[in-house]
């Protein structure tokens, strides 16, 4: 199963690479697109999230508001149903995506931007897809040492290439870096 998530996580790169070409047909950089954006994200930081956390691997800026239920989820080397209310702006306050409802809106993990990804899974999994201890900890590179638990608010900015890199999607323009504030209602294994 450890084959398996490393394959996905490839995978994704890969696909993100090879996909990924501006319309003038110049290949696209990440981290040449990540200098352009990282001083208009350490702006936006500066302004709105003061208190916020730089995740130096990822480039993600986070502050926890709400750490959750301390031990009520533990990530598997699958990808979990989570049930969440959030919120997601460009960094310019655009709101371009939300959900509030009661139960909250349910994504698996595994179809989300990378930037989820990292915030929600920890920096180490530590079990099977059937729950049994791994032998040795799966290095998944997550943000937080347990993941995001069941009740954990967590704001967070990311820059495009853990979003939608080059791409745009819906009023979402290529290249953007976006801001997400998001509230874990519940999380429970995919079936």
């Amino acid at each position: 199963m450890m084959k398996k998530i490393h394959v996905l996580v490839l995978g994704a790169l890969v696909a993100m690479g090879l996909s990924s070409c501006i319309k003038d047909g110049e290949p696209y950089d990440p981290e040449a697109q990540y200098a352009l954006e990282k001083p208009v994200i350490e702006e936006y930081v500066l302004a709105n999230m003061p208190g916020a956390i730089l995740h130096e691997e990822t480039g993600i800026w986070y502050e926890i508001v709400s750490p959750g239920t301390a031990g009520s989820f533990n990530y598997k080397t699958v990808y979990p149903n989570v049930y969440v209310n959030y919120v997601g702006e460009l960094l310019n306050g655009t709101e371009f995506d939300s959900d509030d409802s009661a139960s909250g809106a349910k994504l698996n993990l595994g179809n989300t931007i990378l930037a989820w990804q990292a915030v929600f899974f920890p920096t180490e999994i530590r079990y099977d897809e059937n729950g049994e201890l791994l032998t040795e900890p799966h290095v998944f590179g997550g943000i937080t040492g347990d993941g995001l638990q069941k009740g954990a608010v967590i704001r967070f900015v990311t820059p495009s290439k853990l979003a939608y890199a080059q791409r745009s999607n819906g009023t979402i323009p290529a290249n953007s870096p976006l801001f997400f504030e998001v509230k874990l209602v519940d999380i429970e294994d995919a079936n």
